[in-house]
């Protein structure tokens, strides 16, 4: 897939996750608003841990990809999921309520 089918795939996906959850929030529901506060603060771990391994794949399609790429990769994918487990989990409590 190239980076701008890429870009353009991952600019659809903010666009309609983000509009969902604000249209929802305007419902008056503050459960849609506690999604989108989960949604922000999990995103960017996600994010980088995926421009890891966008890295890394460049790498190794070019025949540059190294040991530490793709442990650091391995590591932050880790940790996004951890944090992505944290943020969900807060906010399913918090709609528990």
């Amino acid at each position: 897939m190239s980076i701008s089918k890429r870009f353009c795939w991952l600019t659809t996906m903010i666009i309609a996750t983000a509009s969902n959850a604000v249209s929802a929030a305007q419902t008056g529901n503050g459960t849609s608003d506690q999604m989108l506060w989960a949604f922000l603060l999990a995103a960017p771990p996600v994010a980088y841990a995926v421009n890891k391994w966008w890295y890394w794949g460049l790498g190794f399609r070019f025949g540059a990809a190294s040991g530490a790429g793709f442990l650091s990769a391995l590591k932050w994918s880790l940790i996004a999921a951890a944090w992505v487990a944290i943020v969900m989990g807060l906010a399913w409590l918090m709609h528990q309520k």
